[in-house]
């Protein structure tokens, strides 16, 4: 029986088209996947079915009942129950007491007559916190958090459950418990929808899967009948039918070129440090621990591609290379000078600079404005005018144009010549491609590999491996906050799909 039906729902931010004619259905007694690449609209469909955000079109059906517009308070005692992707629990409260809110909350506006404390003491047992159950739930283990956060929501006895990421943070056997649960909970009668980027974990748990990309349902289906659809594939993947290894090919011989080119006769290369070295690093934020591990290195003048799904560590990886982030165990060296610990401004005037996803522009300030707030490196205005201009001509056109009305891949170009003002050693970019045509795409490409042939070091941070695999020397995919592949573009374009759609790489080489 179909518990929650979404008809053709659509939502604009003003000229963004977030959602497009989005039909979902989540059936009793069944775990329903919503996947789809970073930016897919997923949280916007979340935030309209419990009522956080007004459709432009469409409906929301629950058991029968049209809740459109009802009022959020309204869905959750109609049956909608929810977990965030950032934990929502009462810190200072023991895990009981958090369920017990819940349960109480359920007791006070129902009919029904039940005992709250014994009601929870049932919920505590079937997810499994019996042991921690007086436990103040700031000291409780990330995952073992999740739990009370399900727990809560099932307090509220949900005919719909939705769960936003609920295995991030855990372990793997936590991961494995949390599909045995979640198996048990659909069994019951109750039908949960869950969002999620581990694909081994959606793969292993849910009966039927629908995907988002750009706001649009590309396929619904089995977790096998989604994996060999080529739109899931293209949309996790980047470009169209065209394989990331024959992209990878593509431009191999002009690479070869570059490289030799950078490596001087008596090899001195081979014996200097690596530009930028992590290892086995760690990282948290707060008890969330978010990389684990990691091991990275990036040789002068090399493109190192960072690949993996939303959700895998990447920023996070790059937040550590800029110092804005400290590491919580491992090595951390520039040029063989370990500089763990160092902030994000001694790294920057020592040669590190990020480009954040998102670009980062001042909108409010002209493309020359914006370009004169980085001589504070000490580059004089004119050669700096003059650099982004000539590898930018774009950006003279519309010099005196409000940053915040150009187009993305303008503002992408104005990033990076700001960036490239401080004349770094190391340029970090972050999702360089997000919501740029191919086309623009490919042309910011071509200029990070210039960038590269005047011997900076790049880490290109990426969900899309379609163009970023023509221009990187070296590229490895981060999983779970671990790399677990390194290898040639090729290699590793090879592997990015059974990565991004199985959640492993088999015969990894971290």
């Amino acid at each position: 029986m179909t518990l929650l039906k979404v008809n053709n729902v659509s939502v604009r931010f003003g000229g963004l088209q977030a959602l497009s004619e989005v039909n979902i259905d989540v059936d009793s007694g069944y775990v329903t996947g919503l996947i789809g690449p970073n930016g897919a609209g997923k949280t916007t469909l979340f935030n309209v079915i419990t009522g956080l955000q007004t459709p432009t079109t469409g409906e929301i059906v629950l058991d029968g009942e049209d809740i459109t517009i009802s009022k959020p308070h309204k869905r959750a005692r109609s049956g909608i129950g929810r977990t965030f992707q950032r934990l929502e629990t009462f810190g200072s409260l023991s895990a009981r007491d958090n369920v017990l809110v819940g349960a109480e909350m359920r007791r006070s506006w129902s009919r029904e007559r039940f005992d709250p404390r014994e009601f929870t003491n049932e919920l505590i047992e079937r997810v499994g916190l019996s042991e921690v159950a007086d436990e103040i739930v700031d000291t409780l283990p990330t995952g073992t958090a999740r739990l009370v956060e399900v727990a809560r929501a099932l307090a509220s006895k949900p005919k719909v459950l939705l769960l936003d990421e609920p295995s991030s943070g855990l372990t793997a056997s936590e991961t494995t418990e949390l599909t045995k649960l979640l198996r048990e909970i659909s069994s019951s009668g109750v039908g949960v929808l869950l969002v999620e980027h581990d694909m081994s974990f959606v793969m292993g748990t849910c009966e039927r899967l629908h995907v988002l990309d750009f706001g649009r349902i590309i396929a619904t289906g089995t977790p096998k009948e989604v994996q060999s659809n080529s739109q899931v594939r293209a949309a996790y993947l980047g470009g169209g039918d065209e394989a990331p290894v024959a992209k990878a090919r593509e431009l191999s011989t002009r690479k070869e070129t570059s490289v030799a080119k950078r490596v001087s006769a008596d090899n001195e290369s081979d014996s200097s440090p690596a530009a930028l070295s992590l290892q086995a690093v760690d990282a948290a934020y707060g008890l969330i621990n978010v990389l684990s591990g990691v091991n990275l290195e990036v040789q002068r003048g090399q493109v190192f591609a960072l690949l993996g799904p939303n959700g895998a560590g990447k920023s996070t990886t790059l937040k550590v290379a800029s110092g804005q982030l400290k590491a919580t165990a491992g090595k951390f060296e520039i040029d063989g000078v370990d500089v763990i610990g160092r902030s994000a401004d001694w790294m920057a005037r020592n040669g590190v600079c990020l480009v954040p996803e998102g670009r980062g522009v001042f909108p409010n300030l002209t493309i020359i404005e914006n370009l004169r707030m980085a001589t504070f490196s000490g580059t004089s205005y004119s050669d700096l005018v003059e650099a982004a201009f000539t590898r930018f001509p774009q950006l003279k056109e519309r010099s005196k144009q409000i940053a915040g009305t150009l187009s993305g891949g303008e503002q992408q170009m104005l990033a990076m010549a700001r960036a490239l003002a401080t004349s770094p050693k190391i340029l970090l970019l972050d999702e360089l491609s997000m919501g740029l045509a191919p086309l623009i795409v490919e042309e910011l490409y071509e200029v990070v590999r210039g960038i590269a042939d005047d011997d900076v070091s790049i880490i290109i941070v990426e969900q899309f491996a379609h163009e970023i695999l023509t221009v990187a020397d070296t590229a490895a995919i981060m999983l779970h906050g671990r790399i677990e592949f390194t290898g040639t573009p090729e290699e590793v374009g090879a592997a990015l799909e059974q990565a991004y759609l199985g959640g492993s790489v088999n015969g990894a080489k971290p």
